[in-house]
């Protein structure tokens, strides 16, 4: 355990684990960028705590279209891959790695030994279990109840500062962000850059008029 202490600052249940001697096994694995750690339907062996880089959940549609749920990055855990391991049921959605990461990953006995036997664990597992269900009714709540119009924009805001800021995106990872159609997103783009508010360039978009889109969303929540 006395290898985990550098990572103490982002996983505090580990200075528990180190004061109370706890003998647990656990891989450190690389995960280039590209990689998918889980498909839909994987049986779960383990579960990952990011120590660097991030790692995108999504939802993949029959029709090849993707969703992004939820992301893992450093100090956080796949709080999906838990709840495989708590019920013994199937990863439901697919994990690959957005950003070059490492990961220390927990197996299935010793994840469930600490379960039992680290309150510090238990808290943070709870605490994350609590923050993911939050963000995904929050990312329901964004896809069911506001307007396509409306979450283009905010993705364009949430990412800038000024005119004349860059959002590095094609069509299809902005589409995937905001749950929509790339064509949808196409339409809207090319819409906002005709009245001047947006330029568009290969895979990038450029906001010109910051200020329009805020009176624009302001109108539209």
């Amino acid at each position: 355990m006395e290898q985990l202490k550098e990572y103490e600052s982002l996983f505090p249940f580990i200075e528990e684990l180190i004061v109370n001697e706890f003998n647990i096994n656990y891989a450190k694995k690389s995960l280039p960028k590209g990689v998918a750690i889980f498909h839909e339907g994987d049986s779960c062996e383990g579960v990952p705590f990011v120590v660097k880089g991030c790692i995108r959940v999504s939802k993949i549609g029959k029709n090849g279209k993707e969703m992004s749920v939820y992301r893992v990055n450093a100090g956080e855990t796949c709080i999906l891959s838990v709840m495989s391991i708590l019920t013994n049921e199937p990863y439901p959605l697919t994990a690959i790695v957005e950003e070059d990461a490492e990961a220390f990953i927990i197996p299935y006995e010793e994840f469930k030994k600490l379960m039992g036997a680290s309150s510090d664990f238990q808290d943070y597992i709870y605490k994350t279990i609590m923050y993911r269900f939050q963000e995904v009714i929050k990312v329901m709540d964004e896809v069911i109840f506001h307007s396509t119009d409306e979450r283009i924009i905010k993705f364009l805001l949430k990412y800038t500062e000024n005119d004349g800021d860059m959002i590095e995106a094609t069509h299809d990872k902005i589409a995937m962000e905001i749950g929509t159609a790339r064509e949808v997103v196409s339409r809207l783009l090319k819409e906002m850059e005709r009245k001047g508010w947006v330029h568009l360039s290969r895979g990038k978009v450029f906001v010109i008029k910051r200020t329009e889109l805020v009176k624009k969303l302001e109108k539209l929540v």
